[in-house]
């Protein structure tokens, strides 16, 4: 019999009585919250999120090389179309599920076969996750769904990818922000739980201030291993550092250390938490006022680079180095959260500098239509960023807002692309995504 196939079928929503658990069209299910009879289990599977799966970046290299060492490894990636995934009932129904809408994140958390309240706060994290996240998001559901109905999920958690601050991310893929992973850990507590042994296979993931997110989200974490600086990519280094994690988090101990990766390409960013003995990053304790200084010591390298400085190596020099420091500060326990959301601001805007060629590339296929409509309402040759250096673009710019300063009624293709190139010139986020970078 051919499979039967509907997209976003219309969502029939569980109820919830006092004395009945709720269920759905696929299966009854207990209420996740109720964990009587129910406890994770160490079981050394891997769950292995590929967020990073360009094919200059293969995250897929690592989870090989997982998989190689006889480990069991569930690996999740970008599926096809964006914010999309199909299911499969039990009765061979095939369902497209576009994760984008209301009706499309309901429908697919229906097929989890959890309780009413459960399924509205999943499809809730899926609607508000980020733009092709969506589909990771509810892999990772379906993986800890298995828990929350008293099975057990895998004990350990890898996400790969790029990593500023806010999320793990990659190439031409969306980005896991940790609100919203927060937000799915929540809404399936068992699943969350289930994580006993967590790496962030990305840069800068592993300050302590990290570590205490990782830690609320995932409460009965034993072991967490992540990056106080870069990280090594999967064809420099990735695998070496996963397959000693790997070794070193079977069982349910917590006995793994820093040192294990002594000797090995960028092993001396390797930071490590444990249940046990805390955080360790292997660098002498240095209290705020000594980090503020060094960053200061550093700011006239980040100031002539902002003004249009040549940055001849994105990977060190004084750039660089301004922006490790910025990020050791963010980390540091005594940083205020006043201080905290500035140096994060300021940490966004310095790494957007850094990769300024990339960035520039993608801003003017982005808006190449707007750049063109805006720049020839004024008369003036319309510009190719992606051509330019930064001392290029930002005296484009200036051309650009003078001639819009002398030109009174120039037309709403000139004004409404004068924000666009201020917040360009500035950097800033809420213009250039992480993944551009």
């Amino acid at each position: 019999m051919p499979d039967r196939v509907r997209s976003n079928p219309t969502p029939v929503i569980p109820t919830t009585t006092p004395n009945r658990p709720a269920t759905t069209p696929q299966a009854p299910a207990a209420p996740a919250a109720a964990d009587a009879g129910w406890a994770p289990k160490s079981n050394d599977k891997v769950l292995f999120v590929a967020m990073n799966n360009s094919a200059a970046h293969r995250s897929t290299l690592e989870s090989d090389a997982l998989k190689a060492r006889g480990t069991n490894v569930t690996v999740l990636q970008d599926l096809k179309v964006n914010d999309t995934i199909t299911t499969r009932s039990a009765s061979g129904e095939v369902a497209t599920h576009n994760l984008a809408t209301p009706e499309g994140a309901m429908s697919f958390a229906l097929t989890l076969g959890l309780p009413g309240e459960q399924t509205r706060k999943i499809a809730d994290v899926l609607l508000k996750g980020g733009t092709d996240a969506r589909d990771e998001l509810a892999q990772i559901a379906q993986q800890w769904a298995v828990a929350e109905k008293g099975g057990q999920a895998p004990s350990r958690l890898v996400l790969s990818g790029h990593h500023v601050g806010a999320g793990v991310y990659g190439e031409n893929n969306g980005k896991l922000d940790w609100p919203t992973v927060g937000a799915l850990a929540e809404a399936m507590p068992r699943g969350a739980k289930s994580v006993e042994d967590l790496l962030i296979a990305g840069c800068y993931s592993g300050g302590q201030n990290m570590m205490e997110k990782y830690t609320a989200m995932f409460p009965a974490a034993k072991t967490i291993v992540a990056y106080d600086g870069s990280s090594p990519g999967a064809a420099s280094g990735a695998t070496a550092h996963q397959k000693a994690w790997e070794a070193a988090t079977r069982g349910s101990g917590d006995g793994i250390k820093r040192e294990i990766f002594q000797g090995m390409r960028k092993g001396e960013n390797v930071t490590v938490w444990t249940k046990t003995r805390g955080f360790d990053d292997g660098k002498p304790r240095a209290t705020v006022d000594e980090l503020k200084q060094r960053r200061t010591s550093l700011e006239s390298g980040f100031k002539d680079a902002w003004a249009g400085g040549p940055i001849p190596d994105t990977q060190r020099g004084p750039v660089r180095d301004y922006y490790n420091a910025t990020q050791r500060l963010i980390q540091h326990p005594d940083t205020t959260p006043a201080e905290r959301k500035t140096l994060e601001a300021q940490r966004d805007q310095t790494i957007r500098l850094i990769f300024h060629g990339p960035v520039s590339a993608k801003f003017q296929e982005v808006y190449g239509s707007k750049l063109s409509a805006g720049y020839q309402a004024l008369g003036l040759p319309a510009p190719d960023f992606k051509a330019m250096n930064r001392a290029q673009a930002l005296a484009s710019i200036a051309q650009f807002e003078s001639k819009l300063a002398a030109t009174p009624g120039a037309g709403e293709a000139a004004t409404k692309l004068a924000p666009i190139l201020r917040d360009f010139a500035e950097l800033k986020s809420s213009l250039i995504p992480d993944t551009w970078i």
